[in-house]
């Protein structure tokens, strides 16, 4: 009976050393784990520099990204492409990603980073006037390619290549209203991108807001691929539910608060 006793004690101990190891050893490769960080130029909440990616979005990315101790490696793209990856790829998360109904089941949802506002844009010295969505359907209107704004015309029975057409990135999207032979008659754009990239472009006059979309209020998130492992996103909600605690979120929507002017905490 000693024995068995003996034996059993033995055994119970090596099992606990064994989970202790194995414990450090899963900790371990979780901090060793490198992510993907997808998004595309979208100023002032992405800002793509030859040298950096800065901007609203990327400080709060970034500052939960640090208090999740996580290795990271961000990457800006064309908004299709990076929007594409993120569904797909092996611990990658994208943002400034707009979180709708459709999306919902596409991503694992970390945190909400700002809320901003869309609109229909014309050049100045269009006489075209929209005071509901329905009206706009008359006109020939331009979109980025899967963009949150593609896929809500779309919803409201806008069809591709008849009112509405798709164009891969922002710099496109602005110069289609200025080639007649398009006949481009609107775009889409976001209130502080367009603020920002107008005053870059020291054009302040040449836009003009036409309609705000007021059912599409832009609820900006940073999520992860449904291929993501999910204690690295419960380990990013935490930290980001920390920050926003604390205050830290709240110090960097601030700060960039004089480049909005639709800006929504």
């Amino acid at each position: 009976m000693d024995e068995i006793i003996k034996f059993m004690k033995g055994l119970k101990k090596n099992l606990a050393f064994g989970l202790v190891l194995l414990l450090v050893f899963y900790c371990g490769q979780v901090s060793a784990t490198k992510i993907s960080i997808l998004t595309e130029h979208l100023a002032p909440f992405q800002i793509v520099t030859t040298n950096a990616i800065e901007g609203l979005s990327t400080e709060i990315v970034e500052a939960t990204l640090a208090q999740a101790q996580y290795e990271y490696a961000i990457s800006a793209h064309p908004w299709a492409l990076s929007y594409r990856r993120a569904q797909h790829g092996k611990n990658t998360c994208i943002y400034s990603l707009a979180r709708i109904p459709e999306r919902e089941p596409l991503f694992k949802w970390v945190g909400h980073i700002a809320s901003s506002t869309i609109s229909l844009y014309s050049l100045s010295n269009s006489q075209i006037t929209i005071s509901a969505i329905e009206e706009a359907k008359k006109y020939n209107i331009a979109v980025i390619r899967d963009d949150v704004t593609h896929h809500f015309l779309l919803s409201k029975k806008f069809i591709e290549n008849q009112n509405l057409y798709v164009v891969d990135n922002y710099d496109a999207l602005l110069k289609l209203l200025d080639l007649s032979s398009r006949h481009i008659d609107l775009v889409v754009l976001n209130d502080d991108l367009l603020r920002n990239r107008v005053k870059n472009l020291g054009e302040t006059t040449k836009y003009k807001n036409v309609f705000q979309f007021k059912a599409l209020t832009l609820n900006f998130h940073f999520a992860c691929s449904l291929n993501t492992e999910q204690v690295i996103v419960d380990n990013l909600i935490n930290a980001m539910m920390l920050l926003e605690q604390r205050g830290a979120l709240l110090t960097i929507r601030k700060k960039w608060q004089k480049n909005m002017v639709s800006l929504i905490n």
